[in-house]
């Protein structure tokens, strides 16, 4: 009886570690994807930080920019990350719902810039960045919603979200 609880127990081990390095490969293959995806862009500048990639389109204006603790107001639209926008998940860019046909997941946010009122890959990606600026920040489920679904996302499902800065307040 005891033996049979030990090699219960083995197995139930080797499959939770087998499960456990399979979603490190899996966060690993998103991240090269990323890169690549973000290699294959011209005419832009990208900001790394903390597992996020900020890829800048519009630059921001004035001399204040984004650190963790301001905050900021702004408008997103949230995508499944697929070698580029894949499936919108939320949005509440009223021109974007209206493109997509999609309803408003609410009007502008204004947030506090850290991990507890946006998600780690959203907040680390906001760092620097500037009122006026049109970003998209791209990065793997490990920043996102990892290994839980949430809403339309699955679990483990790196996320891209395109972003209009309309202001920030250094705090």
């Amino acid at each position: 009886m005891i033996k049979r609880v030990f090699a219960i127990l083995a197995i139930m081990a080797m499959v939770s570690s087998c499960t456990k390095e399979d979603r490190n490969n899996t966060i690993v293959n998103q991240e090269e994807s990323i890169d690549r995806y973000i290699t294959s862009l011209e005419g832009v500048r990208v900001a790394r930080n903390g597992g996020s990639n900020r890829i800048v389109y519009t630059e921001g204006v004035g001399l204040d920019s984004l650190a963790a603790g301001d905050s900021i107001k702004f408008y997103y639209a949230g995508y499944i990350f697929s070698n580029g926008k894949g499936n919108l998940f939320a949005t509440n860019n009223p021109q974007i719902a209206q493109e997509k046909n999609f309803p408003l997941s609410g009007d502008v946010e204004k947030r506090v810039l850290d991990s507890r009122s946006l998600i780690s890959g959203l907040a680390n990606g906001l760092v620097g960045a500037k009122k006026g600026e049109k970003c998209d920040i791209v990065f793997s489920a490990k920043y996102g919603f990892n290994n839980t679904v949430v809403y339309d996302v699955p679990k483990l499902t790196p996320l891209i979200f395109e972003v209009w800065v309309e202001g920030i307040v250094k705090n």
